[in-house]
């Protein structure tokens, strides 16, 4: 089951069912593997994606549950899951990776009103 507090997304592909996982490692292949960082990679793919560039990321983020998955097996599972699935599937993984402000807002609000511990000053 995908976990989407660790930047998870399940989907479905013909019959079978695949995750998606966007964490740290995840991040720095694609950085070695397209040469962008995160903001320019979530750029990209908003302003002008390319299916090579799709094709990478989604074969990345296949790894950690699926791995050895090859490039061309990420096209066909892409292919499968068809667009409108795999573009869901990576708006899901990638927001659980990176959860804007507004979607940790109701976890800073469950920590509201606790007193914060006090730090014990120290001699050195």
């Amino acid at each position: 089951m995908a976990n989407p507090l660790r930047g998870e997304a399940a989907f479905k592909a013909g019959a079978a069912t695949f995750t998606l996982v966007f964490d740290i490692n995840t991040f720095c292949e694609l950085e070695d593997e397209t040469g962008l960082g995160v903001t320019e990679l979530i750029e990209r793919i908003q302003d002008k994606p390319s299916f090579k560039l799709l094709r990478s990321i989604f074969c990345a983020g296949l790894q950690t549950h699926h791995p050895k998955t090859s490039a061309a097996e990420a096209g066909e599972i892409m292919s499968d899951a068809g667009m409108d699935g795999i573009k869901a599937a990576l708006t899901r993984a990638l927001q659980a990776a990176m959860p804007s402000k507004s979607d940790t807002d109701g976890a800073d609000k469950s920590a509201a009103g606790k007193a914060k511990p006090r730090r014990k000053a120290g001699t050195g």
